[in-house]
């Protein structure tokens, strides 16, 4: 609780709020308020609020309001912090992000902006941070540990230890974002050292990204620092980091899902050390689904006790990231308040934020894109073979994508071979062809790829799906069955400076720009979520993309070479299990 900036006469006026001497701006009257010291729920509870802060809470309160709502004993619980999240795979800037989160209970998140610092660097970073000051929600940021993510592909901006030096004290700043590169960090590398130690000597969390690490090196990890990790996909691997003192973000998000795998490992003795996150969140997946109250949904659900999932997605997370005031219903403490329709499906029924009803929040008018932002495609003219495939085995290295998991599988499967000697993926069943091609410095980088999955069980795509969006360095990626389509689409994306667009005989059938870094949109989120919906609908009907499968998620994924195991860079193929490059034919 702060009380550090605050002047006596504010604590003063605090004090007299509280006893009823002085009347405060608002009672919220007769609440089934849930406490997350007691784990309990008092019925018919009042909560005092003035200046944003809860002054008073209980059964009998003296407290006397400026204003007084009436709340019929419906359960009122914390605002929901989201302890993982990147704002640009909701495609929107981070103020509109928070509009969009506010609606569904979230009042603050912790983002990595490693997305956009990929792309642009510092600047990135800056642009993340200005625009979410005065936002919906309290945006609190984490440094982008690994920019570029890996070696083995070609990022936009390289950033520092000392770079990150220059950003590391601000306010908003709560750490060092997830350590992606596992073997930089046990190798003592003196860069990653260098993060690491930067992040400690501020006194600020080092968050974590190992999936599937396990035994000494999972040791030698968590003793270098690093006090979380969101990438647990099993029980397994969620006891081995909480009995290491690691906390486990359990996410549910628009990518990933793991809260069915790990509620099974939440106990009441140990759900301290899990916090709920989303990791990914599609502007029309949140408003389909919601935000964090859908994953506080289906850990219930999944058998995590309501009172421990509720402590999970609040003072959790508050507390991990030392986030004073945050996190629970009790005098000093914000008045971030979510009121819900039950405790069942954790509909909300309204939101205050610092003492605010969300209605009556105003979000100030969007500044102006700086330049640092924009116009980030640079791309050196394709040959028209560019994506030509050879393989003469006839057998191929295939990325096999699991529905609902970040993971993939390493497939080796026959291919259909032409009498030039390339794959003809139009006539191999199930398989589609993908291609990340660089972007940030036209180095002319193509990396080929063959994808099983995408797609239902004998469809074919029929066309070409591409995105500037591709995780981790954001180069163009995109998928398809014919290299004319491909091509067609590669050349869109240029030409309008970012973006996603669906590409059929030449022709453009759906497009989102997004003209921040190839990555965000500055448009407002119903429209963005809107043109996100006709996208993913076009792809699943016209374009042959499996039910259980994200389109725009899966293809963006293909690319990220921190998970296991098969994964496609503007390199080429990549083993992220032996982290090296690996050729698609298997004659080596």
């Amino acid at each position: 609780m702060h009380n550090s900036s605050l002047s006596a006469d504010e604590l003063r006026r605090r004090i007299d709020c509280a006893l009823g001497r002085t009347p405060c701006d608002l009672v919220l009257r007769n609440a089934c308020v849930f406490n997350v010291f007691t784990k309990s729920f008092t019925e018919h509870a009042d909560i005092a609020i003035d200046s944003g802060v809860i002054v008073d809470v209980g059964t009998n309160s003296a407290a006397k309001g400026c204003k007084e709502v009436d709340l019929n004993n419906a359960p009122l619980v914390p605002g929901f912090i989201d302890a993982h999240v990147h704002i640009e795979s909701s495609m929107l800037r981070p103020r509109e992000f928070a509009r969009l989160i506010l609606s569904k209970g979230t009042t603050a998140i912790v983002a990595d902006p490693h997305e956009i610092a990929n792309v642009c660097g510092l600047e990135g970073i800056r642009f993340m941070i200005e625009d979410a000051r005065d936002a919906a929600v309290d945006i609190r940021f984490m440094l982008p540990s690994c920019v570029p993510a890996t070696p083995f592909e070609t990022s936009g901006a390289t950033l520092t230890a000392d770079e990150l030096q220059i950003l590391i004290n601000e306010p908003a700043v709560l750490g060092l974002a997830e350590v992606m590169n596992v073997p930089a960090v046990l190798a003592g590398e003196d860069d990653m050292l260098a993060k690491i130690l930067l992040a400690a000597r501020a006194g600020k969390a080092v968050d974590g990204h190992a999936p599937m690490l396990s035994g000494a090196a999972l040791s030698a990890y968590a003793a270098a620092g690093v006090s979380s990790d969101h990438e647990c996909s099993t029980a397994t691997e969620a006891l081995d980091r909480i009995s290491r003192g690691m906390t486990v973000f359990m996410r549910e998000g628009s990518a990933g899902q793991n809260v069915k795998a790990l509620a099974p490992v939440v106990t009441h003795e140990n759900c301290s050390m899990f916090c709920l996150c989303t990791d990914d969140a599609s502007p029309d997946d949140v408003i389909c689904k919601g935000h964090i109250n859908n994953v506080l949904r289906r850990a219930v659900e999944c058998g995590v006790g309501l009172e421990d999932a509720l402590c999970m997605a609040t003072i959790n997370p508050a507390r991990h990231f030392g986030l004073a005031g945050k996190g629970a219903v009790a005098p000093g403490y914000e008045a971030d308040l979510v009121v819900l329709e039950n405790l069942r499906t954790f509909d909300v029924k309204a939101v205050y934020r610092a003492g605010l009803c969300s209605q009556e929040i105003e979000s100030k008018p969007a500044e102006p894109l700086p330049a640092s932002v924009t116009g980030r495609v640079r791309i050196k003219p394709l040959a028209d073979d560019a994506f030509a495939i050879s393989c003469p085995e006839g057998q191929a290295r295939v990325i096999g994508l699991r529905p609902g998991d970040l993971i993939t599988e390493s497939l080796v499967l026959p291919v259909v071979i032409d009498n030039d000697g390339f794959v003809d993926v139009a006539a191999c069943p199930d398989l589609v062809k993908v291609a990340v091609v660089e972007r940030h410095h036209a180095t002319g980088n193509v990396g080929l790829a063959l994808v099983k999955g995408l797609t239902a069980a004998g469809r074919k795509l029929n066309g070409a799906i591409a995105t500037t969006i591709s995780h981790d360095s954001h180069n163009i990626i995109v998928a398809g069955d014919n290299d004319a389509d491909m091509l067609a689409a590669v050349g869109t994306i240029e030409a309008v400076g970012g973006g996603i667009v669906l590409v059929r005989a030449g022709r453009v059938v759906q497009s989102l720009k997004l003209e921040i870094a190839g990555l965000m949109t500055a448009a407002d989120w119903q429209s963005t979520a809107q043109r996100k919906i006709e996208l993913v609908e076009t792809a699943h009907r016209d374009f042959g993309v499996a039910a259980d499968v994200h389109p725009i998620m899966a293809v963006s994924l293909l690319a990220l070479a921190v998970i296991p195991a098969l994964r496609v860079t503007d390199k080429g193929l990549f083993d992220a299990v032996a982290f090296k490059h690996v050729p698609i034919g298997t004659e080596d």
